[in-house]
């Protein structure tokens, strides 16, 4: 299409004779711009009208195809998708308010933007469990609305909407959960009552119960990623550029989020740490870091008299044999004299009974860099590692194996590659195969692919042969260019099919496309004229 700007040259011949030989050169000059007129800009547009009335069609008919395929996905997938995001919403939903939310902020601690929401919930509610949970996934969908934008751009409106729907669906199942009477996380458990064991004194084995929660939590975390991921859909956060750099490099979607997310894990659970109340840290580090002061430092710094009178407070309303028995050895003494073995039994008694103290700062940073590397990081790296290895061994989306098939119906099987949309090479050769003290002649088709889509044509390999066998080899790399996904067009094929053959549609698109493009001629004959007047006016 030439509009108004557009230069055009013109052909300038100059001779030139002398007494030896004549020269001539030709020389392209544009036209000035005040030569475009309206009238052989209309002479441009007649010639270029037809090739620009097909683009119109195309970009018509392309649109209408589109439109086609979103129905028929609404039809036909979307139910069955929709179902798979109810399941995976569900699981991740029971993991976090049943099995991460009950172990408080010295818990575990999620991977990547799921770290970040739980440490705001847990920066906003401090004392309150419940409103750390359910608004964990409030603040979740909050910190994924940049990452939906990149997401419509990069990676499609499908894959963008069905991953708000399963993040709407999480925020749905935890208002259910906490607000349907017997089975919300306040009155029901599963397996312990994690809350009430973390309070009491001498629970030795919260930390045990920390992991075994990890495991259980990270398993169905990995489960419900897989179904999500199977469906070409994400979790949000960091799902959103995971999955679009693993496209790119073809690299394992749980390989990548483990990695990425155990960084931001590490950096979330540090800074939990150092706003982390004295009181909240585990009573065996507090421990530790108490004994290690001494009788004599202690003493010192008046930590010693305070630990006397809290235990002393502490006793009168649980009497405890052991310390009764304390407090009558040391009642009249300077508490100077202790001995180890009594200071560490007065240590342990003050710090199993949520004893904070104004304790000196340097102890207080030592008691956090025990924190840091204590049972919350170990236990939440369980977690995200479970996550990792179960989405990785339930979606091997890149976990590519070799297919050696045995058969008689080699060529029915090539066709079926082909037709299913493999890209990669199909090697073929005949070979004797022999059974029983018989040779029979087989023809043997070799191929790799990746577990995930030889699980999909699988059945319809052996509906071709029965009685064919496939041996797989594991393969460790294959190196140089090779497709990872099987492209089938077969759906777009039908959609094209049905678009380009309806002779009653093609013409109501050919009419559309020429009302567009009388209205677009309009449009640049309008601008033509425009400046042309204003190029008259400037020259008188």
């Amino acid at each position: 299409m030439i509009d108004e700007n557009t230069i055009i040259s013109e052909t300038e011949v100059k001779v030139e004779v002398t007494e030896d030989n004549i020269n001539v050169e030709e020389q392209l000059s544009p036209l000035s711009k005040k030569k475009l007129n309206k009238s052989i800009a209309k002479q441009l547009l007649i010639k270029d009208d037809q090739e620009h009335l097909f683009y119109i069609e195309n970009k018509i008919i392309s649109k209408k195809e589109q439109n086609l395929l979103v129905q028929e996905y609404f039809k036909k997938r979307f139910l069955k998708d929709f179902m798979m995001l109810v399941l995976a919403a569900l699981l991740i939903t029971i993991a976090f308010d049943y099995f991460v939310t009950p172990t408080g902020r010295t818990g575990l601690f999620p991977a990547g933007i799921g770290a970040l929401a739980r440490f705001f919930s847990i920066l906003t509610f401090q004392n309150d469990r419940q409103m750390q949970g359910s608004f964990y996934f409030i603040f979740y969908f909050l910190i994924n609305i940049p990452l939906f934008i990149f997401g419509v751009i990069k990676l499609g409106k499908k894959f963008t909407l069905t991953t708000l729907i399963f993040m709407s669906l999480q925020i749905g199942f935890d208002q259910i959960f906490q607000n349907i009477p017997f089975i919300n996380p306040q009155e029901f458990n599963f397996i312990i009552n994690f809350t009430e064991m973390s309070t009491k004194p001498n629970a030795w084995n919260t930390s045990i119960w920390l992991f075994i929660f990890a495991a259980i939590a990270g398993a169905m975390l990995g489960v419900a990623y897989s179904l999500v991921y199977k469906i070409g859909s994400s979790t949000g956060g960091l799902d959103f550029l995971t999955i679009y750099y693993s496209n790119k490099t073809n690299k394992s979607v749980g390989s990548i989020n483990r990695n990425v997310n155990l960084v931001i894990l590490g950096t979330i659970i540090i800074l939990n740490t150092i706003i982390l109340p004295i009181s909240e840290i585990n009573s065996d580090i507090k421990m530790s870091v108490l004994k290690s002061m001494g009788v004599n430092e202690a003493n010192r710094v008046g930590l010693l008299d305070e630990m006397w009178n809290y235990a002393k407070a502490m006793n009168s309303l649980n009497p405890d044999y052991g310390m009764t028995k304390l407090f009558e050895n040391y009642g009249n003494n300077d508490l100077s004299n202790m001995n180890t073995a009594d200071f560490a039994r007065l240590v342990e008694y003050v710090c199993k009974n949520k004893f904070t103290g104004d304790v000196p700062i340097g102890y207080i940073i030592k008691m956090k860099v025990l924190f840091i590397f204590g049972p919350s990081l170990f236990a939440s790296i369980v977690l995200v590692l479970t996550a990792g290895i179960t989405t990785n061994a339930m979606y091997p989306k890149y976990k590519v194996r070799t297919f050696m098939i045995t058969t008689n119906k080699a060529k029915d099987i090539n066709k079926l590659l082909i037709d299913k949309g493999y890209q990669n090479d199909i090697l073929n050769w005949d070979a004797t195969n022999r059974i029983s003290g018989n040779y029979l002649h087989r023809s043997v088709v070799m191929v790799a692919m990746t577990v995930l889509n030889w699980q999909q044509i699988e059945k319809e390999i052996f509906f071709k042969d029965p009685e064919m066998k496939v041996t797989i080899l594991k393969t460790k790399k294959v190196k140089g260019i090779f497709k990872y996904d099987i492209k089938n067009n077969e759906e777009r094929n039908k959609i094209v099919h049905k678009v380009r053959n309806n002779e009653q549609e093609l013409e109501k698109i050919k009419q559309i496309a020429i009302v567009r493009l009388k209205k677009e001629n309009e449009k640049l004959s309008k601008k033509i004229n425009k400046k042309s007047t204003k190029n008259k006016n400037q020259n008188n």
